[in-house]
């Protein structure tokens, strides 16, 4: 493809440049065998404007039409290749336009952090193979084109900010969304900016409430000619992988009380960029919120989330109707005191499960303070390699020498949920802890979690144990129940502010089949940063994916971790015939070790642990 740009000049331009009402400027441009592409144009200060247009094939522009009318002028193009194709939606996936899948894998690059901006953190990104990042029009990192100006015009200096990141992306093989809207400015109690907000009344705007937002005239007019301008300046490249139309819309008060406007607004600004957008991108919006009609005008869902185990929740997602992966993602309570442990975690989670795309760290800072680009390398190179996301969820039997334990935080944080049954499997895994609140509900919200049962069988006795972060300001209590009688229990009294505890609770289990509760009997909720029960199934955990002549697999230790051990799985299902493995270090990134495997006639291929600690990945081949 070839991106085009051409420049004109219209001297004595009356009315506003950022308003289509007074100045709708497009160019038409002429292709081979008569095909003809009209481009919105942009105003670049003075007299100048420009239109630029990405597209297969050559093309010239050809004249000007400023309100319906030709406008007489001198038209200058420049042309240079473009290498990067426009993803598009594909079924419950991704595609770029050449028709390879796109599988994105990133982090949130939200704003400049001190001196290293938006375009550094892409070319750090681009060198560890990451092809996803999302980038916020926030006005503390003067992105916001709509928030300096006094009128209803736009910021050519945040602009030429834009173009910066735009180019970078570029140059860096980044695909990133472009969060045109944030809360903050439209929010009274969750990051508010209401009070320095240009559009607010005090301040000399028009907006007399931050709801208003939604459904004031002026506020959708202003809204709709930032939009305009944004699809016809940065509309052009396929770095852009979506519009956002909003970051987290429902900490706004226009979503708490009044939430069918806030739908509307969104099904509105669809329609409006796509009508415009003759380079199609993705348009999406994010949320704590899973699905709803909030989702309904968008090409994918991306949920945020903050939970104690990354990898639960990272497993738990699986598209419905349309692509989801988690836009945000980091650990609950210090984001910056990962030290990549939870990062590692739902990277690796990320390509074993279901989802459209990884689950993206939130915490650009913490990569960067901490130099953690290389597990990005580490995962992006497996992904390359072994073909990972092209394959699908597959069952593995593990036989470990040593006994293991089930061990997982919860999937979710705050929220409300029906589920309270979480069997615990013989193969050592949580059923349905993905979708466990880690927000025990005490009494003030108990209809939201009012308990969780874990059934599991033991062969020999062995124990609970359940981690337990932040209690709530009025205070909470554990209690560990067996069979309904409790084992365990603990109370934190009223404190002024909600306190981080970071307590232990451990009770012993008798052998055979139990149902273990945990519960809440105090005033308001306790958060469970990790539950563990053993011994139930191996000393290792397996993920795989597969098809009849690939395997990819993700090995964690989930006891002993202090030293190696021998086990063996199997996997079901292959073609029968010979295969090459190759293990991978998750860390350095790189295959460690190669062996010739072969699948027998039943289509089973039986894999002997190599030695390691913590976890270790490897992927199969069939050979001829």
């Amino acid at each position: 493809m070839t991106t085009y740009e051409t420049l004109f000049l219209i001297p004595n331009l009356a009315g506003n440049p950022f308003d289509p009402e007074q100045n709708n400027v497009v160019v038409d441009f002429y292709g081979t065998g008569g095909k003809t592409k009209t481009i919105l144009a942009f105003f670049d200060g003075g007299t100048t404007w420009k239109a630029r247009l990405t597209a297969e094939g050559t093309w010239r522009a050809q004249r000007v039409i400023r309100n319906g009318l030709l406008v007489k002028t001198k038209l200058t193009t420049t042309s240079q290749p473009q290498p990067l194709h426009f993803v598009r939606r594909k079924g419950l996936g991704f595609a770029y336009d050449n028709g390879k899948p796109y599988w994105p894998m990133g982090h949130n690059v939200a704003w400049r952090s001190g001196n290293f901006d938006v375009a550094d953190a892409f070319a750090k990104m681009g060198g560890a193979g990451e092809n996803w990042s999302r980038v916020w029009m926030c006005h503390w990192d003067g992105k916001n084109l709509d928030w300096d100006t006094k009128d209803d015009t736009l910021s050519l200096t945040v602009a030429k900010r834009w173009d910066g990141i735009v180019e970078a992306a570029q140059k860096h093989g980044i695909y990133f969304q472009l969060v045109l809207q944030h809360h903050g400015p439209y929010a009274l109690n969750v990051n508010s900016n209401w009070g320095e907000n240009p559009w607010n009344v005090k301040n000399g705007g028009f907006l007399k409430t931050t709801a208003e937002f939604f459904t004031h005239p002026e506020a959708r007019r202003r809204t709709k000619n930032k939009l305009r301008y944004t699809i016809a300046r940065w509309g052009y490249s396929p770095s852009i992988l979506a519009w956002e139309l909003f970051n987290e819309v429902e900490w706004t008060e226009g979503a708490k009380n009044a939430p069918k406007t806030v739908e509307t607004w969104h099904k509105d600004m669809a329609a409006y960029l796509r009508s415009l957008d003759i380079h199609q991108h993705l348009v999406t919006t994010s949320s704590h919120l899973p699905g709803g009609d909030l989702y309904a005008a968008v090409d994918y869902e991306q949920p945020h989330a903050y939970p104690p185990d990354l990898a639960a929740t990272a497993l738990s997602v699986k598209p419905t109707n349309k692509p989801i992966f988690y836009g945000e993602i980091g650990p609950s309570g210090d984001l910056n005191g990962d030290d990549g442990r939870y990062l590692k975690a739902g990277l690796w989670a990320s390509l074993f499960s279901d989802a459209s795309g990884a689950a993206q760290y939130w915490a650009w800072e913490n990569v960067e303070k901490r130099n953690l680009y290389g597990l990005f390398k580490a995962a992006t190179g497996f992904m390359a390699a072994s073909g990972v996301t092209a394959l699908r969820p597959a069952t593995v039997a593990v036989t470990t020498p040593d006994g293991g334990v089930a061990s997982s935080g919860p999937g979710k944080g705050w929220g409300e949920t029906k589920r309270t049954l979480f069997p615990v499997r013989a193969d050592g895994t949580i059923e349905g802890i993905g979708e466990m609140p880690s927000f025990l509900q005490g009494t003030a919200h108990r209809e939201m979690f009012p308990k969780a049962d874990f059934p599991v069988t033991l062969k020999q006795a062995g124990s609970i144990t359940v981690e337990v972060q932040t209690v709530a300001r009025s205070g909470g209590t554990l209690a560990i129940k067996l069979n309904g009688k409790t084992i365990a229990e603990r109370a934190w009294p009223a404190s002024g502010s909600d306190t981080q505890v970071n307590a232990t609770l451990t009770a012993a289990i008798p052998a055979g089949t139990h149902t273990l509760t945990l519960e809440n009997p105090g005033a308001d909720w306790v958060t469970i940063r990790k539950i563990t029960v053993g011994p139930v199934g191996a000393s290792v955990s397996v993920r795989a994916k597969a098809d009849s002549t690939r395997a990819a697999l993700w090995l964690r230790r989930t006891a002993n971790e202090a030293y190696p051990s021998d086990g063996t799985l199997t996997l079901s299902g292959l073609r029968v015939g010979a295969y090459k493995l190759i293990w991978w270090d998750t860390v350095a990134g790189k295959a460690i070790r190669e062996q010739s495997v072969r699948a027998t006639a039943s289509g089973q291929l039986t894999i002997t642990f190599l030695p390691f600690r913590g976890d270790i990945a490897a992927f199969l081949k069939r050979v001829g």
